[in-house]
């Protein structure tokens, strides 16, 4: 008696495939079955018999030609599936169907097609394979494709201390790495050859790994490995970094250690040697710096450990430290968001060169740190301490030089800097001394001036360039006050300087251009006779030329030269703009 199964409309990961019908019918107790496919790009056929005694012998049949394995894929492996897969062959199910655990499989596969990460894959030749209780029997596999040209084959047992003999040669292509996790950009060539013996609980591998031409990134790490080459060696449980090389940040890198595989769990002990490894971390600022760091650990939980050297750092001129510290603040309540980088947690230990320089376009700084990563390399943590031996910071057009001072990175769940540090300036006839105390986000400033000034003068000072007498007996003479026409040329000063600068800057390096709506104030000069344009240039690191002119009369210039001997002592040549040159040696001394 035939009966019919349907089934309508189906669809494997969310793509139709068609439909399917099995008529199955009896024959005294020999049960007939037959199957076909109306799928619309691929064939399935089953036929075979059950003898409906006993145990249900059974022997089926299937023939499938491009059929979709794409859901399959897309189940065990993370990676993208960037266009359909099919398989085209022939499997045979013998057994007793009433105990499946006895059933035997046996196929042959002609045509295997994959495409992973824009790599297609196919089998060379047919891919001949049985499975049973007692175990799994690769025939034969052989894989090509974009960098890849892979043979595998081998048996594992299930059964008794299930006994391993599996065997892999050929290369790779490193891309494919992205299939299991797809927040890695890889390229490069893997070339393998490999044994695996011993069981399955205790797997004993030989052979060698080599890497050529690699690379590798991760989505949220800042800098990646270029030109990766170097071979592991496998022995036993164990894998030995033989000779491991690469660029990073246009410095070198050399890796070292093991990974071993013991009790089910991997444990590895890698150290990293990197030379003049440039790091643009945060965003806005670059260093140099040599690094010996060292990871230890499983992939549950592991530690970063080592040292790492700095040698020059630079920032961008836009780069807002203030902003980057709020954001960081902000950011470490959050949830942990990358599970990889949140195991791994941080004891770094940072220094930098003696009296290292940072330059930019507005500050020049000279100074030393001795500072800690802590925390997670998810959310890491710095704590320690930055001294700051001297220098310059430039701030709407005025030169402030930092005298002493430091940063102190106290707290060890989040990096919160808290200064002391003093700089001095002078404006007009007055040498001013700023003194700034505390957190970052909320500092207190104290003033001091020579001659002596109340606090509110020296901030009118700073900001309009005049002080409150001075303004007073300007608006006696008929002229403005300080409040409107030192705002307002505040203002305009500001705006002219933002603006000129940044493209002198974009053109020159570190050039430095003032315009003064108020035009020239000096000891010998003291009224104001029109605008006036100061250009500086730093030649050198201890040279330092300014020239300054007044737009309305071209004749009054001032050149300023002045020379670094060392930290503390300098010399300034300078012709002002009545012809008269004179020379002075500043002897500074710091006050603790």
């Amino acid at each position: 008696m035939p009966a019919a199964i349907r089934a309508v409309n189906l669809s494997f990961d969310h793509e139709p495939a068609g439909d399917f019908e099995l008529i199955a019918s009896t024959h005294g107790a020999e049960m007939q079955l037959t199957g076909k496919s109306q799928f619309n790009q691929a064939d399935l056929e089953i036929e075979g018999n059950v003898i409906l005694r006993s145990d249900w012998p059974t022997n089926l049949s299937a023939h499938f030609n491009h059929l979709d394995v794409d859901s399959l894929l897309t189940s065990y492996g993370r990676g993208r599936i960037t266009g359909h897969s099919a398989l085209a062959g022939d499997l045979t199910l013998t057994g007793p169907l009433r105990q499946p655990e006895l059933m035997k499989v046996a196929g042959t596969i002609s045509d295997l097609m994959v495409d992973l990460e824009h790599i297609k894959l196919r089998n060379d030749g047919p891919l001949k394979f049985s499975a049973s209780r007692e175990a799994v029997n690769i025939e034969r596999l052989h894989l090509i494709g974009e960098g890849t040209d892979m043979s595998l084959g081998g048996t594992a047992s299930l059964i008794g201390d299930q006994r391993l003999d599996l065997t892999a040669k050929g290369s790779v292509n490193f891309k494919l790495i992205e299939t299991f996790n797809p927040d890695f950009n890889t390229s490069g060539l893997v070339t393998v050859d490999m044994s695996i013996s011993g069981t399955i609980s205790k797997p004993v591998t030989q052979g060698r790994v080599r890497v050529e031409n690699g690379a590798i990134s991760y989505i949220d790490l800042p800098s990646a490995l270029s030109d990766i080459n170097g071979s592991l060696v496998f022995n036993q449980n164990r894998l030995q970094i033989e000779s491991l090389t690469a660029h990073t940040g246009g410095g070198a890198v050399s890796f070292t250690g093991f990974a071993n595989y013991y009790h089910k769990q991997l444990n590895f002990d890698l150290a990293v040697h990197g030379q003049d490894v440039r790091l643009r971390y945060p965003p806005g600022i670059s260093s140099t710096a040599d690094a010996d760091l060292r990871l230890v650990g499983t992939p549950a939980e592991s530690t970063l450990s080592g040292q790492i050297d700095v040698n020059k750092l630079a920032m961008t001129p836009g780069f807002d430290f203030g902003a980057y510290l709020a954001r960081s603040a902000q950011t470490s309540a959050l949830p942990p968001t990358n599970p990889l980088l949140n195991r791994i947690r941080m004891d770094v230990h940072i220094v930098t060169a003696p009296e290292l320089q940072m330059q930019t376009a507005i500050i020049r700084l000279s100074g030393d740190a001795d500072l800690r990563l802590r925390g997670t390399a998810a959310k890491p943590v710095i704590v320690g301490r930055a001294d700051v031996i001297e220098g310059e910071v430039y701030f709407n057009g005025t030169k402030y030089r930092l005298e002493r001072g430091d940063v102190s990175f106290l707290n060890p769940v989040t990096t919160t800097p808290v200064l002391d540090l003093q700089a001095t300036t002078r404006v007009r006839d007055y040498d001013i001394s700023l003194n700034l105390n505390g957190p970052v986000d909320r500092p207190s400033v104290t003033y001091r001036s020579e001659p002596p000034l109340p606090t509110s003068d020296i901030i009118a000072l700073l900001a309009f360039g005049q002080t409150t007498e001075q303004s007073a007996q300007l608006q006696q003479t008929g002229g403005q006050s300080f409040l409107d026409q030192g705002a307002s040329s505040a203002l305009l000063s500001a705006a002219l300087n933002a603006t000129v600068t940044s493209r002198v800057q974009r053109l020159f390096g570190v050039s430095r251009i003032k315009i003064d709506p108020q035009g020239l104030v000096t000891e010998t000069s003291p009224t104001q006779t029109g605008p006036a344009v100061t250009v500086e240039q730093q030649v050198k690191n201890n040279l330092t030329i300014t020239y300054t002119t007044n737009v309305a009369q071209a004749s009054q210039q001032i050149i300023q030269v002045e020379y670094n001997i060392s930290r503390n002592v300098s010399v300034v040549g300078l012709r002002d703009q009545n012809g008269v040159v004179s020379f002075d040696v500043r002897i500074r001394q710091r006050k603790r």
